[in-house]
């Protein structure tokens, strides 16, 4: 499924990845800059998340509150071995089955299987990106 939009029309991008999801697990792609944070903190809103939406770049994961429960946002830019992602308790987190918003999940995907919703962002124009949405079985 795909969808083209403007940062305008970002509202409409959350959406559609919401009502398109078959999953708890939404895995960003995308390069550097391309407004996955952006999109992020749209997609925590319409989900209900009531705190402060930032990347967890350095954290590696941040929990925010919703009406009646949690959503876990992690970046796993920086992790560079399997070692990492367990120590850092990742696979607890995906066993738990609460709603999980990952950018940079590479290395997660190389090595463990779990039911996904990917999100490729491809850039358009300087204005328009497009969402590529799949969902994954395992």
């Amino acid at each position: 499924m795909n969808l083209n939009y403007s940062l305008k029309e970002i509202n409409l991008a959350s959406e559609f990845i919401i009502s398109n999801s078959k999953t708890n697990c939404f895995l960003f792609f995308g390069p550097v800059g391309i407004g996955k944070t952006t999109l992020i903190k749209e997609l925590c809103t319409d989900l209900g998340v009531k705190d402060l939406v930032s990347s967890p770049t350095f954290s590696i994961i941040n929990k925010y509150k919703t009406n009646n429960d949690f959503i876990y946002h992690m970046d796993l830019f920086r992790l560079e071995k399997v070692d990492e992602i367990t120590d850092a308790g990742i696979i607890e987190y995906l066993d738990k089955g609460k709603k999980l918003i990952i950018e940079w999940p590479e290395i997660l995907l190389e090595n463990f299987n779990f039911n996904c919703t990917k999100i490729n962002m491809e850039i358009i124009d300087e204005k328009t990106r497009k969402l590529h949405l799949k969902n994954e079985f395992f």
